[in-house]
């Protein structure tokens, strides 16, 4: 089976943030992270069930998933999906270091 990917609003805003703060230090490494982030969708389109439930599902009481992604130089970014039907909803794209997600960051 195959899954379309759909990124939310707020996930789109947040790699936006994520790339224009890269990309003001080092352009062609917010490149590479975006290529890293668009492998990651491409998994995500084969069988997102490969990823783990995110550390928020408890709280948030979702079945919320999360995958990894990396810059070259290793700092680790997530990108936080829900699986509807043959859907995947990225809901949030976190960077390393930010707190987890709550309640009234998530729409679902």
């Amino acid at each position: 089976m195959s899954y379309q990917v759909r990124l939310l609003a707020r996930a789109r805003h947040d790699l936006d943030d994520i790339l224009t703060y890269i990309s003001e230090r080092s352009p062609r490494g917010a490149a590479r992270l975006l290529a890293s982030f668009e492998k990651t969708l491409t998994m995500l389109e084969k069988n997102p069930f490969l990823s783990p439930l995110a550390p928020e599902t408890e709280e948030l009481q979702e079945q919320l998933r999360h995958v990894m992604f990396r810059t070259r130089a290793g700092r680790t970014y997530r990108a936080l999906f829900v699986v509807v039907g043959d859907e995947v909803r990225v809901l949030r794209v976190r960077g390393a270091g930010q707190p987890p997600v709550t309640s009234n960051e998530i729409e679902l």
